[in-house]
């Protein structure tokens, strides 16, 4: 699992069927400390995100398409978590 911030969302006139209802979101992966890591990626997103909130997200389609059920859905990744806070010990 990774982190990241929503900073984004995706509106689209058209999209594959099996994407039909399912929002998708522009996330910025980042580090514990908030700090960027890498270029921002579109994850659907099944907890009713918003922009602003941390989540943990995964890189691959497969794990989520087992948790729904579906044989495949065109994805690379989703958002499976929202963290309230993050606490960290120096």
């Amino acid at each position: 699992m990774r982190l990241g911030r929503v900073i984004g969302n995706v509106i689209s006139t058209m999209k594959h069927p099996k994407l039909s209802g399912i929002k998708l979101m522009v996330v910025r992966p980042v580090d514990p400390y908030g700090r960027k890591t890498s270029k921002p990626v579109i994850l659907a997103d099944y907890l009713n995100t918003a922009v602003g909130n941390i989540v943990f997200w995964i890189g691959d389609g497969s794990t989520i398409c087992k948790v729904l059920g579906i044989r495949s859905i065109p994805v690379r990744g989703s958002i499976v978590g929202i963290i309230d806070s993050i606490d960290i010990k120096k």
